[in-house]
Protein backbone atom coordinates (compact mmCIF):
# COMPACT_ATOMS: atom_id res chain seq x y z
CA UNK A 1 0.00 0.00 0.00
CA UNK A 2 2.71 2.12 0.74
CA UNK A 3 4.66 1.49 -2.60
CA UNK A 4 1.57 2.57 -4.00
CA UNK A 5 0.86 5.84 -2.32
CA UNK A 6 4.36 6.19 -3.41
CA UNK A 7 3.60 5.92 -7.11
CA UNK A 8 0.67 7.55 -6.94
CA UNK A 9 2.90 10.92 -5.28
CA UNK A 10 5.45 10.30 -8.57
CA UNK A 11 2.71 10.93 -10.90
CA UNK A 12 1.29 14.04 -9.37
CA UNK A 13 4.50 15.53 -9.00
CA UNK A 14 5.17 14.58 -13.05
CA UNK A 15 1.64 16.00 -13.85
CA UNK A 16 2.87 19.08 -11.93
CA UNK A 17 6.20 19.81 -13.21
CA UNK A 18 4.40 19.34 -16.57
CA UNK A 19 2.02 21.94 -15.50
CA UNK A 20 4.67 24.19 -14.74
CA UNK A 21 6.63 23.83 -18.07
CA UNK A 22 3.43 24.97 -19.68
CA UNK A 23 4.77 28.86 -19.51
CA UNK A 24 8.08 28.02 -20.75
CA UNK A 25 6.27 26.30 -23.63
CA UNK A 26 4.58 29.17 -24.88
CA UNK A 27 7.04 31.31 -24.11
CA UNK A 28 9.18 28.97 -26.00
CA UNK A 29 6.83 28.83 -28.95
CA UNK A 30 6.57 32.95 -29.28
CA UNK A 31 10.30 32.93 -29.33
CA UNK A 32 10.02 30.67 -32.11
CA UNK A 33 7.26 32.21 -33.87
CA UNK A 34 9.06 35.62 -34.24
CA UNK A 35 12.55 33.93 -35.65
CA UNK A 36 10.38 31.98 -38.16
CA UNK A 37 8.84 35.29 -39.60
CA UNK A 38 12.20 37.20 -38.79
CA UNK A 39 13.67 34.99 -41.84
CA UNK A 40 10.25 35.01 -43.92
CA UNK A 41 11.00 39.09 -44.03
CA UNK A 42 14.24 38.35 -45.07
CA UNK A 43 13.16 35.57 -47.91
CA UNK A 44 10.88 38.48 -48.98
CA UNK A 45 14.08 40.79 -49.04
CA UNK A 46 16.01 38.22 -51.00
CA UNK A 47 13.27 37.35 -53.70
CA UNK A 48 11.19 40.56 -53.87
CA UNK A 49 13.50 41.66 -56.90
CA UNK A 50 12.23 45.11 -58.77
CA UNK A 51 9.77 47.22 -57.81
CA UNK A 52 6.17 47.04 -59.82
CA UNK A 53 3.92 49.88 -60.62
CA UNK A 54 2.86 51.41 -57.89
CA UNK A 55 5.67 51.14 -55.57
CA UNK A 56 7.49 53.07 -58.99
CA UNK A 57 4.25 55.90 -58.26
CA UNK A 58 5.20 55.66 -54.84
CA UNK A 59 8.73 56.53 -55.10
CA UNK A 60 8.45 58.80 -58.03
CA UNK A 61 6.31 60.91 -55.75
CA UNK A 62 8.16 61.25 -52.98
CA UNK A 63 11.31 62.48 -54.81
CA UNK A 64 9.84 65.35 -56.76
CA UNK A 65 11.76 68.28 -56.59
CA UNK A 66 9.29 70.90 -54.96
CA UNK A 67 6.54 71.05 -52.51
CA UNK A 68 4.64 72.78 -54.95
CA UNK A 69 4.88 69.67 -57.58
CA UNK A 70 4.29 66.82 -54.90
CA UNK A 71 0.78 68.56 -53.18
CA UNK A 72 -0.54 68.93 -57.10
CA UNK A 73 0.44 65.18 -57.74
CA UNK A 74 -0.83 64.36 -54.61
CA UNK A 75 -4.21 63.29 -55.96
CA UNK A 76 -2.52 60.71 -58.28
CA UNK A 77 -2.01 58.38 -55.37
CA UNK A 78 -3.86 56.98 -52.18
CA UNK A 79 -1.99 58.61 -49.25
CA UNK A 80 -0.91 61.65 -46.96
CA UNK A 81 2.17 62.98 -46.77
CA UNK A 82 4.08 60.81 -43.97
CA UNK A 83 5.02 57.35 -46.13
CA UNK A 84 6.38 59.83 -49.20
CA UNK A 85 8.25 61.78 -46.47
CA UNK A 86 9.67 59.00 -44.53
CA UNK A 87 10.72 57.84 -48.54
CA UNK A 88 12.05 60.93 -49.00
CA UNK A 89 14.29 61.13 -46.46
CA UNK A 90 15.58 57.85 -46.36
CA UNK A 91 16.98 58.71 -50.48
CA UNK A 92 18.54 61.64 -48.91
CA UNK A 93 20.21 59.90 -46.52
CA UNK A 94 21.70 57.28 -49.49
CA UNK A 95 19.86 54.60 -48.85
CA UNK A 96 16.89 55.11 -51.70
CA UNK A 97 18.47 54.97 -54.49
CA UNK A 98 18.55 51.84 -55.98
CA UNK A 99 15.60 49.16 -55.73
CA UNK A 100 17.68 46.74 -52.85
CA UNK A 101 18.04 50.39 -50.54
CA UNK A 102 14.58 51.09 -50.69
CA UNK A 103 13.76 47.12 -50.00
CA UNK A 104 15.83 47.32 -46.87
CA UNK A 105 13.52 50.10 -45.83
CA UNK A 106 10.91 47.67 -46.21
CA UNK A 107 11.93 44.74 -44.46
CA UNK A 108 12.09 47.63 -41.71
CA UNK A 109 8.67 48.04 -41.78
CA UNK A 110 8.21 44.75 -41.82
CA UNK A 111 9.91 44.25 -38.21
CA UNK A 112 8.49 47.47 -37.49
CA UNK A 113 5.26 45.16 -37.44
CA UNK A 114 6.27 42.30 -35.28
CA UNK A 115 7.59 44.52 -32.51
CA UNK A 116 4.18 46.87 -32.69
CA UNK A 117 2.68 43.61 -32.55
CA UNK A 118 4.13 42.60 -29.34
CA UNK A 119 3.93 45.78 -27.88
CA UNK A 120 0.04 45.98 -28.34
CA UNK A 121 -0.84 42.94 -26.96
CA UNK A 122 1.40 43.45 -23.84
CA UNK A 123 -0.19 46.59 -23.56
CA UNK A 124 -3.54 45.29 -23.25
CA UNK A 125 -2.13 42.46 -20.78
CA UNK A 126 -1.79 39.42 -22.74
CA UNK A 127 1.20 37.78 -22.28
CA UNK A 128 2.37 36.68 -25.11
CA UNK A 129 0.91 37.15 -29.06
CA UNK A 130 0.69 33.70 -30.28
CA UNK A 131 -2.32 33.81 -32.21
CA UNK A 132 -1.56 36.87 -33.52
CA UNK A 133 2.18 35.72 -34.70
CA UNK A 134 0.11 33.10 -36.30
CA UNK A 135 -2.93 34.13 -37.84
CA UNK A 136 -1.90 37.71 -38.46
CA UNK A 137 2.02 38.06 -39.10
CA UNK A 138 1.91 35.13 -40.87
CA UNK A 139 -0.82 35.30 -43.12
CA UNK A 140 0.82 35.77 -46.82
CA UNK A 141 -0.89 39.39 -47.62
CA UNK A 142 1.05 40.67 -44.68
CA UNK A 143 4.26 40.34 -47.36
CA UNK A 144 2.53 43.92 -48.82
CA UNK A 145 3.84 44.96 -45.90
CA UNK A 146 6.98 44.93 -46.98
CA UNK A 147 6.27 46.66 -49.45
CA UNK A 148 6.76 50.40 -50.94
CA UNK A 149 3.08 50.62 -50.44
CA UNK A 150 2.12 52.29 -47.22
CA UNK A 151 0.05 49.71 -45.80
CA UNK A 152 2.95 48.12 -43.71
CA UNK A 153 3.80 51.55 -41.52
CA UNK A 154 0.11 51.86 -41.80
CA UNK A 155 -0.69 49.22 -39.62
CA UNK A 156 2.58 49.55 -37.42
CA UNK A 157 1.45 52.85 -36.58
CA UNK A 158 -2.26 51.54 -35.36
CA UNK A 159 -0.89 48.97 -33.40
CA UNK A 160 1.36 51.59 -31.41
CA UNK A 161 -1.81 54.21 -31.57
CA UNK A 162 -4.17 50.85 -29.79
CA UNK A 163 -1.12 50.18 -27.63
CA UNK A 164 -0.20 53.77 -26.33
CA UNK A 165 -4.07 54.59 -25.95
CA UNK A 166 -4.81 52.18 -24.05
CA UNK A 167 -2.14 52.59 -21.76
CA UNK A 168 -2.64 56.20 -21.58
CA UNK A 169 -6.13 55.62 -20.68
CA UNK A 170 -4.95 53.22 -17.91
CA UNK A 171 -2.30 55.96 -16.54
CA UNK A 172 -3.18 59.15 -17.96
CA UNK A 173 0.12 60.63 -17.48
CA UNK A 174 1.36 63.67 -19.39
CA UNK A 175 3.85 61.44 -21.33
CA UNK A 176 1.49 58.64 -22.07
CA UNK A 177 -1.25 61.12 -23.49
CA UNK A 178 1.92 62.68 -25.44
CA UNK A 179 2.92 59.20 -26.96
CA UNK A 180 -0.71 59.01 -27.53
CA UNK A 181 -1.34 61.81 -29.44
CA UNK A 182 2.36 61.23 -31.36
CA UNK A 183 1.34 58.22 -32.34
CA UNK A 184 -2.14 58.76 -33.48
CA UNK A 185 -1.34 62.22 -35.25
CA UNK A 186 1.76 59.54 -37.39
CA UNK A 187 -1.05 56.80 -37.87
CA UNK A 188 -3.58 59.16 -39.89
CA UNK A 189 -1.05 60.85 -41.92
CA UNK A 190 0.40 57.71 -43.16
CA UNK A 191 -3.22 56.14 -44.36
CA UNK A 192 -6.62 57.34 -45.08
CA UNK A 193 -7.88 54.38 -43.79
CA UNK A 194 -6.30 54.58 -40.57
CA UNK A 195 -8.59 57.82 -39.41
CA UNK A 196 -11.58 55.36 -39.09
CA UNK A 197 -9.26 52.97 -36.89
CA UNK A 198 -8.80 56.03 -34.90
CA UNK A 199 -12.47 57.22 -34.28
CA UNK A 200 -12.94 53.49 -33.41
CA UNK A 201 -9.96 53.42 -31.29
CA UNK A 202 -10.83 56.92 -29.72
CA UNK A 203 -14.44 56.12 -29.03
CA UNK A 204 -13.80 53.06 -27.09
CA UNK A 205 -11.65 54.86 -24.75
CA UNK A 206 -14.24 57.66 -24.27
CA UNK A 207 -17.32 55.48 -23.90
CA UNK A 208 -14.99 53.74 -21.07
CA UNK A 209 -14.47 56.62 -19.47
CA UNK A 210 -17.82 57.14 -19.45
CA UNK A 211 -18.34 54.05 -18.15
CA UNK A 212 -15.59 54.67 -15.07
CA UNK A 213 -17.32 58.14 -14.54
CA UNK A 214 -14.22 60.04 -15.36
CA UNK A 215 -14.13 62.86 -17.13
CA UNK A 216 -10.64 63.27 -17.84
CA UNK A 217 -11.04 59.74 -19.52
CA UNK A 218 -13.91 61.25 -21.66
CA UNK A 219 -11.67 64.01 -22.70
CA UNK A 220 -8.53 62.82 -23.18
CA UNK A 221 -9.41 60.40 -26.02
CA UNK A 222 -11.93 62.59 -27.76
CA UNK A 223 -9.25 65.57 -27.52
CA UNK A 224 -6.44 63.22 -29.41
CA UNK A 225 -9.05 61.98 -32.09
CA UNK A 226 -10.42 66.07 -32.77
CA UNK A 227 -7.05 66.40 -32.98
CA UNK A 228 -6.30 63.76 -35.67
CA UNK A 229 -9.02 65.22 -37.47
CA UNK A 230 -8.09 68.49 -37.51
CA UNK A 231 -4.85 67.18 -38.93
CA UNK A 232 -6.24 65.28 -41.96
CA UNK A 233 -8.52 68.44 -42.93
CA UNK A 234 -6.02 69.67 -45.71
CA UNK A 235 -6.29 65.95 -47.72
CA UNK A 236 -9.78 67.43 -48.54
CA UNK A 237 -8.73 69.11 -50.71
CA UNK A 238 -6.86 66.53 -52.52
CA UNK A 239 -9.64 64.24 -51.78
CA UNK A 240 -12.33 66.59 -54.15
CA UNK A 241 -9.38 67.21 -56.37
CA UNK A 242 -9.36 62.75 -57.12
CA UNK A 243 -12.80 62.84 -57.12
CA UNK A 244 -12.85 64.76 -60.54
CA UNK A 245 -11.72 61.72 -62.26
CA UNK A 246 -11.40 58.71 -59.85
CA UNK A 247 -15.72 57.71 -60.80
CA UNK A 248 -13.68 55.47 -63.61
CA UNK A 249 -12.64 53.46 -60.92
CA UNK A 250 -15.28 52.68 -59.16
CA UNK A 251 -16.94 49.45 -58.07
CA UNK A 252 -20.47 48.17 -57.27
CA UNK A 253 -19.14 47.68 -53.45
CA UNK A 254 -21.43 46.58 -51.32
CA UNK A 255 -21.48 44.55 -47.93
CA UNK A 256 -20.91 41.33 -49.21
CA UNK A 257 -18.44 42.64 -51.55
CA UNK A 258 -16.28 43.83 -48.60
CA UNK A 259 -16.69 40.75 -46.87
CA UNK A 260 -15.68 38.44 -49.51
CA UNK A 261 -12.93 40.53 -50.07
CA UNK A 262 -11.46 40.45 -46.42
CA UNK A 263 -12.12 36.40 -46.35
CA UNK A 264 -9.91 36.58 -49.57
CA UNK A 265 -7.43 38.83 -47.35
CA UNK A 266 -7.28 36.53 -44.38
CA UNK A 267 -7.43 33.39 -45.72
CA UNK A 268 -6.40 33.04 -49.47
CA UNK A 269 -6.57 29.69 -50.31
CA UNK A 270 -9.81 28.54 -48.96
CA UNK A 271 -12.25 28.97 -46.14
CA UNK A 272 -10.85 27.41 -43.01
CA UNK A 273 -9.33 30.36 -41.57
CA UNK A 274 -12.30 32.61 -42.23
CA UNK A 275 -14.25 29.76 -40.39
CA UNK A 276 -11.35 30.40 -37.54
CA UNK A 277 -10.90 33.99 -37.59
CA UNK A 278 -15.06 33.96 -36.83
CA UNK A 279 -15.10 31.58 -33.88
CA UNK A 280 -12.48 33.48 -32.23
CA UNK A 281 -14.45 36.67 -32.80
CA UNK A 282 -17.18 35.39 -31.13
CA UNK A 283 -15.83 33.67 -28.22
CA UNK A 284 -13.93 37.12 -27.95
CA UNK A 285 -17.54 38.65 -27.95
CA UNK A 286 -18.67 35.49 -25.24
CA UNK A 287 -15.24 36.81 -23.13
CA UNK A 288 -15.81 40.31 -22.36
CA UNK A 289 -19.77 39.60 -22.59
CA UNK A 290 -18.57 37.86 -19.08
CA UNK A 291 -16.94 40.20 -18.10
CA UNK A 292 -19.49 42.53 -17.71
CA UNK A 293 -22.04 40.20 -16.03
CA UNK A 294 -19.57 39.14 -12.96
CA UNK A 295 -20.72 41.19 -10.20
CA UNK A 296 -18.49 44.23 -9.43
CA UNK A 297 -15.31 43.71 -7.67
CA UNK A 298 -11.95 46.04 -7.88
CA UNK A 299 -10.44 43.15 -9.88
CA UNK A 300 -13.87 43.02 -12.47
CA UNK A 301 -14.11 47.00 -12.60
CA UNK A 302 -10.68 46.68 -14.00
CA UNK A 303 -11.41 43.98 -16.87
CA UNK A 304 -14.81 45.67 -17.19
CA UNK A 305 -13.17 48.99 -18.17
CA UNK A 306 -11.22 46.81 -20.86
CA UNK A 307 -14.09 44.91 -22.36
CA UNK A 308 -15.86 47.80 -22.60
CA UNK A 309 -12.96 49.56 -25.11
CA UNK A 310 -11.97 46.42 -26.58
CA UNK A 311 -15.83 45.36 -27.31
CA UNK A 312 -16.71 49.30 -28.28
CA UNK A 313 -13.70 49.21 -30.54
CA UNK A 314 -13.94 45.86 -32.37
CA UNK A 315 -17.73 46.56 -33.30
CA UNK A 316 -16.80 50.55 -34.37
CA UNK A 317 -13.99 49.52 -36.34
CA UNK A 318 -15.69 46.93 -38.53
CA UNK A 319 -18.44 49.32 -39.30
CA UNK A 320 -16.62 52.62 -39.55
CA UNK A 321 -13.89 50.85 -41.84
CA UNK A 322 -16.68 48.77 -44.19
CA UNK A 323 -18.55 52.23 -44.42
CA UNK A 324 -14.96 53.90 -45.82
CA UNK A 325 -14.65 51.36 -48.12
CA UNK A 326 -17.78 51.78 -49.36
CA UNK A 327 -17.36 55.42 -49.89
CA UNK A 328 -14.25 54.46 -51.63
CA UNK A 329 -16.39 51.83 -53.97
CA UNK A 330 -12.67 50.96 -55.56
CA UNK A 331 -12.26 47.40 -56.10
CA UNK A 332 -10.80 46.28 -52.72
CA UNK A 333 -7.83 44.22 -52.66
CA UNK A 334 -6.65 42.37 -49.63
CA UNK A 335 -3.83 44.71 -47.94
CA UNK A 336 -6.84 47.26 -47.75
CA UNK A 337 -7.34 45.11 -44.65
CA UNK A 338 -4.54 44.67 -42.89
CA UNK A 339 -4.37 47.70 -40.38
CA UNK A 340 -7.87 46.01 -39.08
CA UNK A 341 -6.55 42.58 -39.33
CA UNK A 342 -4.26 43.80 -36.55
CA UNK A 343 -6.33 45.35 -34.86
CA UNK A 344 -8.91 42.87 -34.72
CA UNK A 345 -6.35 39.96 -33.66
CA UNK A 346 -5.09 41.84 -31.02
CA UNK A 347 -8.47 42.09 -29.49
CA UNK A 348 -8.92 39.13 -30.23
CA UNK A 349 -6.27 37.71 -28.51
CA UNK A 350 -6.65 39.09 -25.25
CA UNK A 351 -10.23 37.75 -25.73
CA UNK A 352 -8.92 34.41 -26.09
CA UNK A 353 -6.38 35.30 -23.51
CA UNK A 354 -9.12 35.67 -20.95
CA UNK A 355 -10.56 32.52 -21.35
CA UNK A 356 -7.20 30.62 -20.84
CA UNK A 357 -6.26 32.06 -17.86
CA UNK A 358 -6.56 29.88 -15.29
CA UNK A 359 -7.14 27.17 -17.56
CA UNK A 360 -4.33 24.78 -18.12
CA UNK A 361 -6.67 22.51 -20.63
CA UNK A 362 -7.61 26.05 -22.06
CA UNK A 363 -3.48 26.79 -22.56
CA UNK A 364 -2.46 23.50 -23.66
CA UNK A 365 -5.57 24.12 -26.46
CA UNK A 366 -4.43 27.22 -27.54
CA UNK A 367 -0.73 25.88 -28.30
CA UNK A 368 -2.16 23.22 -29.90
CA UNK A 369 -4.10 25.73 -32.18
CA UNK A 370 -1.25 27.89 -32.65
CA UNK A 371 1.01 24.94 -33.76
CA UNK A 372 -1.36 23.56 -35.93
CA UNK A 373 -2.63 27.02 -37.77
CA UNK A 374 0.92 27.29 -38.44
CA UNK A 375 1.42 23.98 -40.08
CA UNK A 376 -1.37 25.26 -42.17
CA UNK A 377 -0.48 28.54 -43.25
CA UNK A 378 2.89 28.33 -43.63
CA UNK A 379 3.10 27.05 -47.30
CA UNK A 380 1.01 29.92 -48.42
CA UNK A 381 3.66 31.99 -46.43
CA UNK A 382 6.54 30.83 -47.81
CA UNK A 383 5.53 30.92 -51.31
CA UNK A 384 4.04 34.39 -50.60
CA UNK A 385 7.71 35.37 -49.43
CA UNK A 386 9.31 33.90 -52.93
CA UNK A 387 7.10 35.83 -54.95
CA UNK A 388 8.58 38.69 -57.17
CA UNK A 389 6.86 41.27 -56.92
CA UNK A 390 7.13 42.00 -61.16
CA UNK A 391 8.59 40.37 -64.44
CA UNK A 392 8.26 43.66 -66.48
CA UNK A 393 11.86 44.54 -65.34
CA UNK A 394 12.91 40.76 -67.10
CA UNK A 395 11.07 41.44 -70.14
CA UNK A 396 12.47 45.02 -70.69
CA UNK A 397 15.76 43.28 -70.14
CA UNK A 398 15.47 40.61 -73.10
CA UNK A 399 13.89 43.42 -75.19
CA UNK A 400 16.86 45.05 -75.10
CA UNK A 401 18.38 42.09 -76.97
CA UNK A 402 15.42 41.21 -79.22
CA UNK A 403 14.23 44.13 -80.63
CA UNK A 404 15.65 47.07 -82.85
CA UNK A 405 15.58 50.50 -83.76
CA UNK A 406 12.45 50.04 -86.31
CA UNK A 407 10.59 47.54 -84.48
CA UNK A 408 8.12 49.09 -81.82
CA UNK A 409 7.25 47.89 -78.19
CA UNK A 410 3.29 48.59 -77.57
CA UNK A 411 2.83 48.08 -73.69
CA UNK A 412 -0.91 47.58 -72.59
CA UNK A 413 -2.56 47.52 -70.31
CA UNK A 414 -0.76 51.48 -70.06
CA UNK A 415 -0.05 50.85 -66.43
CA UNK A 416 2.63 48.47 -67.04
CA UNK A 417 4.74 51.13 -68.77
CA UNK A 418 5.24 52.75 -65.25
CA UNK A 419 7.24 49.46 -64.31
CA UNK A 420 8.50 49.20 -68.41
CA UNK A 421 9.46 53.03 -68.02
CA UNK A 422 11.82 52.60 -65.29
CA UNK A 423 13.79 49.56 -66.19
CA UNK A 424 13.91 49.64 -69.90
CA UNK A 425 17.25 50.81 -71.23
CA UNK A 426 17.08 49.93 -74.94
CA UNK A 427 16.39 52.13 -78.30
CA UNK A 428 13.48 50.64 -80.01
CA UNK A 429 10.49 53.14 -79.72
CA UNK A 430 7.66 52.31 -77.65
CA UNK A 431 4.22 53.56 -76.76
CA UNK A 432 0.95 52.46 -74.46
CA UNK A 433 -2.21 51.52 -75.32
CA UNK A 434 -3.98 53.89 -75.15
CA UNK A 435 -0.88 56.35 -75.18
CA UNK A 436 -0.26 58.41 -72.21
CA UNK A 437 2.91 60.03 -71.90
CA UNK A 438 2.94 60.71 -68.13
CA UNK A 439 4.31 57.58 -66.46
CA UNK A 440 5.52 59.33 -63.69
CA UNK A 441 2.34 58.13 -61.74
CA UNK A 442 -0.95 56.21 -63.06
CA UNK A 443 -2.42 58.91 -64.18
CA UNK A 444 -5.99 58.06 -64.18
CA UNK A 445 -7.30 61.86 -64.98
CA UNK A 446 -5.72 61.36 -68.60
CA UNK A 447 -7.10 58.25 -69.39
CA UNK A 448 -10.92 59.44 -67.93
CA UNK A 449 -10.11 62.53 -71.25
CA UNK A 450 -8.45 59.31 -73.84
CA UNK A 451 -12.10 57.41 -72.78
CA UNK A 452 -13.89 60.44 -73.86
CA UNK A 453 -12.44 60.51 -77.52
CA UNK A 454 -13.80 59.02 -80.65
CA UNK A 455 -11.44 56.69 -81.64
CA UNK A 456 -8.94 57.07 -79.41
CA UNK A 457 -6.72 54.17 -80.44
CA UNK A 458 -5.99 55.81 -84.18
CA UNK A 459 -2.91 56.61 -83.27
CA UNK A 460 -1.09 53.36 -81.67
CA UNK A 461 -2.98 51.41 -84.14
CA UNK A 462 -1.41 53.24 -87.03
CA UNK A 463 2.00 53.14 -85.43
CA UNK A 464 1.45 49.60 -85.18
CA UNK A 465 0.29 48.61 -88.46
CA UNK A 466 3.15 51.13 -90.28
CA UNK A 467 5.64 49.25 -88.63
CA UNK A 468 4.20 45.68 -89.23
CA UNK A 469 4.13 46.84 -93.17
CA UNK A 470 7.48 47.86 -93.34
CA UNK A 471 8.52 44.14 -92.08
CA UNK A 472 9.12 45.20 -88.64
CA UNK A 473 8.28 43.88 -85.80
CA UNK A 474 5.63 45.14 -82.66
CA UNK A 475 6.54 43.76 -79.08
CA UNK A 476 3.68 43.37 -77.19
CA UNK A 477 4.10 43.54 -72.62
CA UNK A 478 1.19 42.68 -71.46
CA UNK A 479 -1.53 40.91 -72.64
CA UNK A 480 -2.65 40.02 -75.90
CA UNK A 481 -5.65 37.67 -76.09
CA UNK A 482 -6.71 36.68 -79.53
CA UNK A 483 -10.47 36.61 -80.03
CA UNK A 484 -12.33 33.22 -80.89
CA UNK A 485 -13.26 32.41 -84.56
CA UNK A 486 -16.11 34.93 -85.94
CA UNK A 487 -15.96 36.96 -82.62
CA UNK A 488 -16.36 40.54 -83.75
CA UNK A 489 -15.28 42.86 -80.92
CA UNK A 490 -17.25 46.09 -79.89
CA UNK A 491 -16.25 49.37 -80.16
CA UNK A 492 -17.48 51.16 -77.63
CA UNK A 493 -19.30 55.16 -77.85
CA UNK A 494 -17.17 57.56 -75.79
CA UNK A 495 -18.11 57.72 -71.98
CA UNK A 496 -20.38 58.14 -70.69
CA UNK A 497 -22.76 57.39 -73.45
CA UNK A 498 -21.43 53.49 -73.69
CA UNK A 499 -23.49 51.03 -71.80
CA UNK A 500 -20.63 50.65 -69.53
CA UNK A 501 -20.76 54.48 -68.47
CA UNK A 502 -17.19 55.34 -67.13
CA UNK A 503 -15.84 52.11 -66.12
CA UNK A 504 -12.36 51.86 -66.66
CA UNK A 505 -11.91 48.05 -67.29
CA UNK A 506 -14.98 47.72 -69.94
CA UNK A 507 -12.96 50.18 -71.99
CA UNK A 508 -9.57 48.87 -71.56
CA UNK A 509 -10.92 45.28 -72.42
CA UNK A 510 -12.68 46.47 -75.39
CA UNK A 511 -9.53 48.48 -76.69
CA UNK A 512 -7.40 45.36 -75.71
CA UNK A 513 -10.53 42.89 -78.16
CA UNK A 514 -10.08 45.78 -80.70
CA UNK A 515 -6.03 45.37 -81.15
CA UNK A 516 -6.08 41.78 -80.85
CA UNK A 517 -8.72 41.85 -83.67
CA UNK A 518 -7.22 43.83 -86.26
CA UNK A 519 -3.24 42.06 -85.77
CA UNK A 520 -5.03 38.32 -86.08
CA UNK A 521 -7.20 39.21 -89.35
CA UNK A 522 -3.92 40.78 -90.97
CA UNK A 523 -0.30 39.83 -89.12
CA UNK A 524 0.90 36.78 -90.06
CA UNK A 525 2.59 35.70 -86.96
CA UNK A 526 1.83 35.80 -83.11
CA UNK A 527 4.38 34.13 -81.45
CA UNK A 528 4.39 34.39 -77.29
CA UNK A 529 8.30 34.42 -76.13
CA UNK A 530 8.56 32.27 -72.77
CA UNK A 531 11.14 33.49 -70.29
CA UNK A 532 10.86 30.75 -67.39
CA UNK A 533 11.58 31.99 -63.96
CA UNK A 534 11.95 29.61 -60.62
CA UNK A 535 9.90 31.46 -58.36
CA UNK A 536 6.20 32.56 -58.88
CA UNK A 537 5.25 36.32 -59.76
CA UNK A 538 2.96 38.52 -58.21
CA UNK A 539 -0.35 38.40 -60.14
CA UNK A 540 -1.02 42.24 -60.30
CA UNK A 541 2.23 42.57 -62.57
CA UNK A 542 2.74 39.52 -64.69
CA UNK A 543 3.39 40.16 -68.33
CA UNK A 544 3.29 38.34 -71.35
CA UNK A 545 5.62 39.34 -74.37
CA UNK A 546 4.46 38.64 -77.11
CA UNK A 547 5.80 39.27 -81.01
CA UNK A 548 3.95 39.95 -83.96
CA UNK A 549 5.19 40.12 -87.70
CA UNK A 550 4.67 40.03 -91.15
CA UNK A 551 1.14 41.93 -92.62
CA UNK A 552 -1.24 40.70 -94.65
CA UNK A 553 -4.14 42.29 -96.59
Amino acid sequence: MISHKSDRAKKVDIALNNLKMIPWIEVGLAVALTLILVILHFVILRYSGSLWRDEICIVNLSNLPSITQFWEMLPSDSYPVLWYSLLKVWTLIGFGGTDFGLRVLGIIVGFGILGSLWYATRSLGTRLPLISLALFAMCPVISIGDNMKAYGMGTLLILLSFGTTWRAFQNPTPWRIIASSISVLLSVQCLYHNSFLILAICSGAAVAGIYRRDWKLVIFPLGVGLLAAISVLPYFEVVSRRRDWDIIMHAPVDVFWIINKFQQAIDPSGILLSWIWILLALITVISFIIILAKPVSDHVEYQRDMAIFLLTTMLLSIVAYMAFLKILSYPTQGWYFLPLMAMLIVIIEKGVDILCKGSIAGRIIRIVFVIGIVLFIFTDSWTAAHTRTTNIDLLAAKLETLSDENDLIVIRPFYYGITFNRYYKGSTPWITLPEINDLSATRQDILKLIMTQNDPLRPSMQKIIKTLQNGHRVWFVGSLKLPRPGEIPIILSPAPHSPYGWSEVAYQIAWSRQTAYILQSHAMFIKKINIPLSEPVFKFENAELVEVSGWRY
